[in-house]
């Protein structure tokens, strides 16, 4: 290993050609050659050293050993030779340590990309302690990998995730990790980084919230002008509309928790890669995630909500009468069948909208769910379901059955009448021209519907929770109900339908009520053994 120290400079000098005249280049400048370390201004007449030009530099040359070809480690801008010289020892000691390792060669030439990075970012070197601790380990030597670039590289290595997966994935890593904690070294990570940026993202959705109400004052009141044939006031408002952020989702308990599980699932994997020794992910506490349970829409709720306009919890159930109010509703929408796919049926709206004639055997009255359609970026993509329960197959009910063959016939009409401006996708619901449909605006439109029908609120995902209510209710068995939702198991159905259970435990207690009173009858009262003599 050859080592260096010398001094040089900035200085350059006109290049003269044979004639005594400088050289021109092609732009018709004179061409000029940096002096460097020839520069006569270095030193002084008696040939010591300037200290007030130019700085010093030390190169150390390390063998590449698949080349065999010397490769510098230089650096320079030192004010003294007694600092570039330290640091020039410091960098021989690093490479040195490389001996220690299984294969010095590798982990040389990998301490020396180390080094240079440092170097050239005008950073610390790498411990050396750290270092010939990490190479009697086997552990990996790049300790300035950030937890960004971590995540990033961990997501693409995840070939065995579901398309939704991976999608829902890149998003918490894009929208909330790698802007929170993606600056910090990932061998750097601390928990308390991790539980200051869970509190962060959590006080967020107060922010997003009044967000998401300006946007939709400012929406309203575009539509009003619109109605008004006001062009000043609705021209004003779409501008106010393009200036704000779109629609977001404020991040509750759940979605913190999500999101700190992601973390803890790639942290985790860079461990098993010796990245780390510990995953700080692990040692975070943050409140419940667990998803909110849902309540039914009483006459007592519905009364408080028109009172004060307050949904009493964030899932709220319609009855079976309000249910039914909606669907004569929608039966004059369009897409009345998807409609009451999902209400008959639980599915979910990517689901619905994801479903191909292939997949639907009317003859038979089944339905099988293999795919579904989600919403990504402004862009709408496929994906297997949620979950592999959620590849299911359903027995069609007589109303719904009705409903899509009077639907396989309209869409046979607006294919006839698109002509070649029919996009066949293969989907059983679609626009007017094939195309297909997006899952958000198939939430839109059920909110109109629920509004035009007079009914307490709920989100088009709820529709799929009364299905489950219903079932539940009337008597089916849970087992049943988990396998007709596509559940994972059935304690995600039994945890989600607690109020469900406890109604049922109530129909029980009347049921074993009513028994025992029909037979406590005024004739069967006395003495049994006396009325048998």
């Amino acid at each position: 290993m050859s080592t260096s120290v010398f001094k040089r400079c900035a200085c350059s000098a006109l290049i003269i050609g044979p004639d005594g005249q400088p050289l021109r280049g092609p732009n018709g400048r004179p061409k000029r050659r940096d002096l460097s370390s020839t520069c006569p201004n270095l030193k002084r007449a008696d040939g010591a050293w300037n200290p007030k030009h130019g700085t010093w530099f030390f190169q150390v040359e390390v063998v590449d050993p698949e080349s065999d070809r010397r490769t510098p480690i230089r650096h320079g801008g030192y004010q003294s030779r007694d600092a570039a010289t330290t640091t020039m020892y410091a960098v021989g000691a690093l490479l040195a340590a490389a001996e220690s390792a299984d294969n010095a060669l590798t982990a040389r030439m990998t301490i020396a990309s180390l080094i240079r990075t440092r170097l050239t970012r005008n950073e610390p070197l790498p411990d050396i302690t750290d270092v010939y601790s990490r190479l009697k380990a086997g552990a990996p030597l790049e300790t300035d990998l950030t937890v960004g670039t971590w995540l990033k590289r961990w997501l693409a290595a995840k070939k065995d995730l579901r398309p939704a997966t991976h999608i829902s994935y890149s998003g918490i890593i894009d929208n909330y990790l790698v802007p929170m904690l993606g600056h910090h070294r990932l061998d750097r990570l601390r928990p308390g980084h991790i539980r200051d940026a869970m509190n962060e993202i959590a006080a967020s959705a107060e922010n997003i919230r009044a967000a998401n109400q300006h946007r939709h004052q400012i929406l309203a009141l575009s539509k009003q002008a619109w109605r008004e044939h006001d062009a000043t006031t609705a021209k004003a408002a779409r501008a106010s509309l393009k200036e704000l952020p779109p629609f977001r989702r404020p991040p509750n308990a759940a979605t913190v928790q999500r999101i700190r599980s992601v973390l803890r699932a790639a942290l985790t994997d860079a461990c098993h890669e010796q990245l780390i020794t510990i995953n700080p992910a692990k040692l975070v506490k943050l409140p419940s995630g667990k998803a909110p349970k849902g309540l039914i829409w009483t006459p007592g709720r519905v009364a408080a909500w028109r009172a004060t306009g307050e949904k009493p919890a964030a899932v709220m159930v319609w009855t079976a009468p309000q249910t039914t109010a909606f669907l004569r509703r929608a039966a004059k929408h369009r897409l009345n069948a998807l409609y009451m796919l999902i209400a008959y049926h639980g599915l979910r709206r990517g689901e619905a909208v994801g479903l191909r004639w292939e997949d639907l055997d009317l003859d038979n009255a089944t339905v099988t769910i293999r795919w579904q359609l989600l919403e990504v970026g402004g862009d709408v993509v496929n994906g297997a379901p949620k979950t592999d329960s959620g590849e299911r197959t359903l027995i069609l009910a007589k109303p719904v059955l009705q409903a899509l063959r009077d639907w396989e016939t309209t869409q046979a009409r607006e294919r006839r009448d698109r002509g070649s401006a029919w996009t066949d996708t293969k989907l059983v619901f679609t626009r007017s021209d094939g195309t297909a449909l997006r899952p958000a605006q198939i939430s839109d439109w059920f909110l109109d519907l629920a509004r035009e029908a007079s009914l307490p609120p709920i989100r088009l995902h709820d529709l799929r929770h009364g299905t489950a209510t219903h079932l539940l209710t009337s008597g089916v068995e849970m087992k049943v109900v988990s396998e007709i939702l596509g559940h994972s198991n059935l304690a995600i159905t039994a945890d989600l339908y607690t109020a469900v259970v406890d109604e049922l435990k109530k129909n029980a207690a009347r049921t074993i009520t009513n028994i025992f009173s029909d037979r406590a009858r005024p004739d069967d009262c006395g003495d049994p053994l006396a009325k048998a003599a």
